[in-house]
């Protein structure tokens, strides 16, 4: 009986050794991905960025032209 007992407190010692192994894997592998993600929005608010100063670029064009079109006209 106490054999037994032994046997089976050390499978349970070695399956919770596995699963906090494993535990602490997925952990890693969590914050691996949670990384890439926060690079992937860093990239997506700088393509933003981009967007909005070309945007403004060509609103400042666009008012331009029209400055030009109504100095012609008068």
């Amino acid at each position: 009986m106490e054999n037994l007992q032994i046997t089976l407190t050390v499978v349970l010692l070695i399956i919770e050794v596995v699963a906090f192994a494993w535990l602490i894997i997925d952990i890693q592998k969590s914050k691996k991905n949670q990384a890439k993600i926060i690079e992937l929005e860093h990239q997506i608010l700088k393509l933003e960025n981009s967007i909005m100063d070309l945007e403004k670029v060509i609103v400042d064009k666009i008012d331009i032209l029209i400055n030009k079109q109504q100095i012609s006209k008068d």
